[in-house]
């Protein structure tokens, strides 16, 4: 049976934007599985991926965004709770501890890499943090009668960079 463009646009759509399983979009868009697969092949030969467009989707999720957060605490939590117990243990022969020491190095850095590409807006509000940080010691350095000033614009133009996404 032969099916009109408008029912691959409605399964894409349930499949990309309401991220449905591919199962599902095709009974609710009335077309067999097989169907649904073979236009999902087809759509990506011609350069349509769809997953790769439901994923973007994803990340662009508020729930999704949420999540990550919440993901990135609980890691940064216990990350800190292994380094206390790594500088609490006594016994630990100096070549475990630089062993661990250097596994947890790259944990934590694969899962900022992680997390940076996930949620770019996180990662533009660390970076502005890290300009304000680096302004107020600049200006402390080298501008030291200028500080009490500078601190009174700090946190209103917080605000404003939390305003401008």
């Amino acid at each position: 049976m032969a099916h009109g463009s408008e029912k691959r646009t409605t399964l894409r759509g349930l499949y990309v934007y309401q991220r449905l399983p591919m199962e599902i979009a095709c009974t609710k868009a009335g077309v067999p599985k097989s169907t649904g697969n073979r236009w999902k092949t087809e759509a990506k030969a011609a350069g349509d991926d769809w997953d790769s467009v439901r994923s973007a989707v994803a990340l662009g999720d508020e729930n999704f965004a949420t999540m990550g957060k919440k993901l990135l605490e609980d890691y940064l939590v216990q990350h800190q709770a292994a380094m206390d117990m790594l500088r609490d243990d006594k016994n630990m022969s100096a070549r475990d501890r630089a062993e661990t020491l250097a596994s947890m190095s790259d944990s934590f850095n694969k899962t900022m890499a992680s997390f940076r590409r996930l949620s770019p807006e996180l990662n533009k509000q660390a970076v502005q943090l890290d300009v304000l940080r680096l302004l107020a010691g600049f200006a402390q350095r080298r501008f030291p009668q200028h500080v009490a000033a500078l601190l009174d614009m700090l946190e209103p133009f917080g605000e404003e960079l939390a305003k401008a996404g």
